[in-house]
């Protein structure tokens, strides 16, 4: 462990001990001193990178304070005198401060700078105001690594494997049986409305038992309940992940220079047979520079699909403007075209002698304009909602399998999708 102003090796032992005030020492077996608790220096050297600020100061009074890891591992014992700073430094996480003779602390959650003031009416998160001057303790980061760390990387997986399932282990009891409820549950009726058949329905070949409008009312349920699922999937896997670093509030990075962007982009069209009407999903991926503030250019809804007897590649440009900054929130406007080349796979049909062979490539060009909506779940991840406008021109749009929207019909699209800043 390395100390701004001089300390002893890290404390082995996990139960806590004696407060050590600045002018007794505390017994070698039990509890070494992390730092003084002197007079503050005139100037305070700056953070090392990657470290993080806990603030402890002294109101009225002042009084003793216990700084545990979440698990219980003892890192100090201070006495904080009236106006007095004292100023831990180490991994970002969570960290336990409680008075020596009480079973419970206040949880603070340390990213960069938090400021806890100790007074004779117990402990307070205040609003940071700046740096202020006072000693400079160094918490060893391995220590804070064993007992909270390793939540950063197993939490998310966890969530990933079972939703909820990372807010568990981060102790988020309530908020995993949230996430998990939801899932279930938005699972469980899309299965049930995808799986629902009337087994007496259009029992004569070619004929629609059920009307239009109830075929287009169901595929649109599947496509908003599917669309649900997958952002709370991706926003739950994120927020494990803030949980285990204690960051509930991030700071999106707006100066990003490259974003990446995952989206199913889903609509209802029609098709032969019965039901009338079925729900096309699209997942594509982007990829956008930002060459002025808000303002980013690119490369989107690349893709590759496959159909009956053809292969479909596809992608194009989009502008975008950022229009909303708003705490984690951004709106932005976009236009762009899709540009989807289709060719004919597999042995071509056999040609009877004076007819012209049938066209193996068709080429359509797909211009459309949309709002992008993004909620930050993390500095540099958010979860998209993308309402889109767009018609094909030129020739049909395909999707994967047999779905395909003619061309020169205006069509409403529901994108879902995560994006990634650089």
């Amino acid at each position: 462990m390395s100390q701004g102003t001089g300390s002893s090796e890290q404390v082995e032992k996990d139960s806590p001990a004696a407060p050590v005030t600045s002018g007794t020492p505390a017994p070698a077996s039990r509890l070494e001193p992390m730092g003084p608790s002197g007079p503050a220096p005139v100037a305070v050297p700056p953070p090392e990178p990657g470290e993080a600020t806990l603030e402890l100061s002294g109101a009225g009074q002042g009084g003793q304070v216990v700084v545990t890891s979440p698990r219980g591992k003892l890192l100090g014992s201070y006495a904080v005198g009236p106006g007095q700073t004292i100023l831990l430094r180490g991994a970002p996480g969570e960290y336990v401060v409680r008075s020596p003779d009480a079973p419970h602390g206040l949880v603070v959650p340390v990213v960069e700078r938090t400021h806890v003031q100790v007074g004779p009416t117990g402990l307070t998160m205040v609003r940071d105001e700046g740096p202020t001057p006072g000693p400079v303790v160094r918490v060893g980061r391995s220590a804070a690594a064993r007992d909270g760390n390793w939540r950063r990387p197993v939490s998310p997986i966890l969530s990933a494997l079972v939703p909820g399932l990372g807010q568990m282990v981060n102790r988020e009891y309530a908020r995993g049986a949230g996430f998990l409820l939801g899932a279930v549950s938005l699972g469980g009726v899309a299965l049930g409305l995808a799986l629902t058949r009337d087994p007496s329905d259009a029992a004569t070949p070619g004929a629609h038992g059920r009307t239009f409008a109830s075929d287009v009312v169901g595929a649109a349920g599947l496509g908003l309940l599917t669309g649900g699922l997958h952002l709370l999937y991706m926003a739950q896997v994120m927020d494990a992940y803030a949980g285990a670093i204690g960051k509930r509030t991030p700071k999106p990075h707006s100066r990003h220079k490259v974003s990446l962007e995952l989206r199913r982009m889903a609509t209802v069209g029609m098709r032969a047979g019965d039901p009338a009407a079925q729900l096309y999903a699209d997942w594509n991926v982007g990829v956008l520079g930002q060459v002025a503030p808000r303002f980013s250019v690119g490369l989107t809804d690349l893709g590759l699909k496959f159909g009956p007897g053809r292969a479909v590649l596809q992608g194009g440009p989009r502008l975008q403007y950022r229009v909303l900054e708003r705490g984690r929130v951004w709106l932005s406007l976009a236009a762009g075209a899709i540009v989807q080349g289709a060719f004919a796979s597999g042995t071509p049909p056999a040609v009877p002698e004076g007819e012209k062979p049938p066209r193996t490539a068709a080429v359509a060009a797909i211009p459309y304009g949309q709002l992008d909506l993004r909620l930050f779940i993390l500095d540099r991840w958010s979860i998209d909602i993308v309402p889109r406008i767009s018609a094909p021109l030129g020739a049909a749009r395909y999707y994967r399998q047999d779905g395909a929207i003619p061309k020169q019909a205006i069509t409403l699209e529901l994108g879902t999708g995560l994006g990634v800043y650089f």
